[in-house]
């Protein structure tokens, strides 16, 4: 039987952390990481840092793209009201190989856009490294947790946070929008807390729905 959107939400929330045994290695990628800002340094830079990552965390590395390009937005008003900064999707696996897609490809691949919606800089060095530790959590649902759809939860975030915590860095600040979730299984976008809780109210009961939405509203 295909897992369920419910299932997979409640075992996404139920994990709390990822753990890296050694993490030197990956924080001392992370640091190089902020100080360089063209697509190919931070390409070369952040392949490492994934590397190191799925190395303690016993998964498959997936690809990394960083686009020299704007993040994709929406102006609403004359104003920004959505940027992708970044996404994970998931590649069919090859009927050959189960372990990788066709062609040899690795099953994951994680896009972090370099540069910002409309004034076309680079991005934040803080916030290039928080998205690509954001959709790195995404490969390890994916790898480390078998979920085939990987939720923005509590336990999602948790493990953001954990991972962060292990690597020193501090948190950079909120994204500014959010993204239409992409078709592919397992696949997602760095979207908004808004976009998050829609996740989480369609998959929950009713009841659980309910409560979703009174706290959303107090809160």
């Amino acid at each position: 039987m295909a897992r369920t959107r419910q299932a997979d939400y409640v075992r996404s929330n139920r994990r709390r952390t990822i753990g890296l045994p050694d993490p030197g290695a990956a924080a001392a990628a992370a640091a190089r990481l902020l100080q360089v800002h063209d697509a190919v340094s931070r390409r070369i830079v952040g392949v490492a840092l994934v590397q190191h990552l799925c190395a303690q965390t016993g998964i498959a590395p997936p690809e990394l793209v960083v686009p020299d390009e704007h993040q994709p937005h929406r102006r609403a008003g004359g104003r920004i009201v959505y940027s992708l900064q970044g996404d994970y999707r998931r590649r069919e696996p090859s009927p050959g190989d189960p372990r990788v897609a066709r062609g040899g490809r690795p099953l994951g691949r994680i896009r972090v856009l370099n540069r910002t919606p409309a004034r076309g800089a680079a991005v934040r060095p803080s916030a290039f490294l928080t998205t690509l530790l954001h959709e790195f959590c995404h490969h390890h649902d994916a790898e480390a947790l078998g979920l085939l759809r990987s939720f923005h939860t509590a336990g999602f975030y948790a493990r953001l946070r954990h991972l962060k915590e292990q690597l020193g860095v501090t948190d950079a600040p909120a994204a500014a929008g959010s993204a239409r979730r992409p078709a592919a299984a397992a696949g997602s976008a760095h979207r908004s807390p808004a976009r998050a809780l829609d996740d989480a109210v369609h998959a929950m009961p009713a009841l659980a729905r309910l409560w979703s939405i009174i706290r959303g509203r107090t809160a």
